[in-house]
Order: structure tokens, then C-alpha cells, then sequence
């Protein structure tokens, strides 16, 4: 079933990720709040959509748990739900081996990427679990499986994203309420193709193929999906 009227929380709703999925679940009928740290990156979203009326905007810092539980509260206030959640948001820093990495960097991606779903799923959690469905997808990495040298701390944030979600399956067993993760290779964006001038972009995943991926994920029949784990690698193993 499309989420033809479901309210769908995307965070980092404006990236390259973020906008491939904006766009698809807006055409599947879905009430998406797009939620991002700069008002700018919303406001050049919203315009290359067209001011659809079926998006609203927010800006949220997701690693600050009083500004998330104020997002959380104006989206159930304004718009009902969130029936699903999308967590997007993260960043990417390697390069480094353990020894040499910094606990800026390493702080810096535990918040990015961990610490900032776990206050989303915090908050969004009781809403959905008194409404008795709800859909959480998370986005990790191939990272997470691989653990490669040089990136310890991006990959140990990208695997607790997997931890987590295993944890809230088992909580969330016969609730309605389901969650997943999903694990990307390479994402062929502009941004990679610049630091990776030599590679093969055919061998990466697109954002629209994550994109449908996920629409799928926050489907009714993903239900029965909960705690599951998909691999989307494209072209690389």
C-alpha cells in the first residue's frame, strides 16, 4: 500500500538522499515534513519541488534533544503522526587510524550519525506507539559490515545504527509500529563523483533506487519487516 496521506518525517530531508526521497514519497501521496539544519538547503528544496502543498519544512539541529522534542511536538500539533520516520542525517570524516584520530571527529561522528537517531526514534516512539502503527527507517552503511582501516569512527556509528535498530525490533515486537535499516554503498551524488574522478559511478547506488527502497519500508505490508537489514550495494560487494 502507498503511504497515500501517511505523515513521513524525513531528517537531512534536503540532501542529495534526502531530496531523492522527498520527492518519491511526495508522489506517492505522502504528507512529508522535511527537516534539515539550514532554512536555506529547505528553502532551495521546496523550490525545486514546486511549493508543494504536501510539504512543510522544519529546522532542526537532531543532535540537540530539546530542539528535537520541540520538532517532534510541532509535527504531531500541526500534522498528526509522524507515522513514519526517516533518519537520514549523518556525516562521513576518514583518513585516520585509531590512534591518530581526534576526539572531535570521533564525537563529532557518534552525534552525527547515532546520537541524532537515537533522539529522533526517542521522541517519535511514543507517538507512534499511542497511535499503534508507525514506520522507522534508518540509513547506515556497507561500512558497518565491512569495518575498514582508517575509518573507525564513521564505521562504528554506522554499525551502532544497526545495534540500535536490532534493539528496538525486540521492543517493538506486535506493536504496529516497525523498524529497519538500510545500508548503501557508494551514493552516486555530485559531491562523490568530485572526490572519486576515476571510479565507476555505475557500479554505486543511486538515491532513487534507496529512495524506493525505503517507500517500501513504510509501507503497511513492511510490517512484518521489522528489525530487518537491506543491503544496497549496486555494482560492489
Amino acid at each position: 500500500m502507498r503511504p497515500q496521506g501517511r505523515v513521513a518525517l524525513i531528517t537531512g530531508g534536503a540532501g542529495h538522499l534526502g531530496s531523492a526521497v522527498t520527492k518519491r514519497l511526495l508522489a506517492d501521496g505522502a504528507r512529508v515534513v522535511a527537516c534539515e539544519h539550514s532554512e536555506e538547503k529547505l528553502d532551495r528544496l521546496a523550490e525545486a519541488l514546486g511549493h508543494p502543498e504536501a510539504l512543510s519544512t522544519l529546522v532542526c539541529d537532531v543532535t540537540d534533544e530539546a530542539d528535537v522534542q520541540r520538532m517532534m511536538a510541532r509535527v504531531h500539533d500541526e500534522h498528526g503522526g509522524p507515522d513514519a520516520l526517516l533518519n537520514l542525517v549523518g556525516g562521513f570524516a576518514g583518513g585516520d587510524t585509531v590512534a591518530e584520530t581526534d576526539l572531535a571527529t570521533w564525537e563529532r561522528m557518534i552525534a552525527l550519525n547515532l546520537t541524532s537517531l537515537f533522539l529522533c526514534v526517542k521522541h517519535a516512539l511514543p507517538l507512534m506507539l499511542d497511535a499503534g502503527f508507525g514506520r522507522i527507517v534508518s540509513v547506515s552503511s556497507k561500512a558497518a559490515d565491512d569495518l575498514p582501516a582508517k575509518r573507525a569512527a564513521y564505521a562504528v556509528a554506522k554499525a551502532g545504527v544497526l545495534n540500535l535498530t536490532a534493539c528496538m525490533a525486540k521492543e517493538l515486537a506486535g506493536s504496529g509500529v516497525a523498524c529497519a535499516a538500510v545500508l548503501p554503498s557508494i551514493i552516486d551524488t555530485p559531491a562523490t563523483r568530485e572526490v572519486r574522478p576515476n571510479a565507476d559511478p555505475t557500479r554505486w547506488v543511486t538515491p532513487e533506487a534507496l529512495a524506493d527502497a525505503m517507500a517500501w519500508l513504510i509501507s503497511e505490508e513492511a510490517g512484518a519487516v521489522n528489525g530487518s537489514v537491506l543491503r544496497l550495494y549496486g555494482g560492489l560487494t
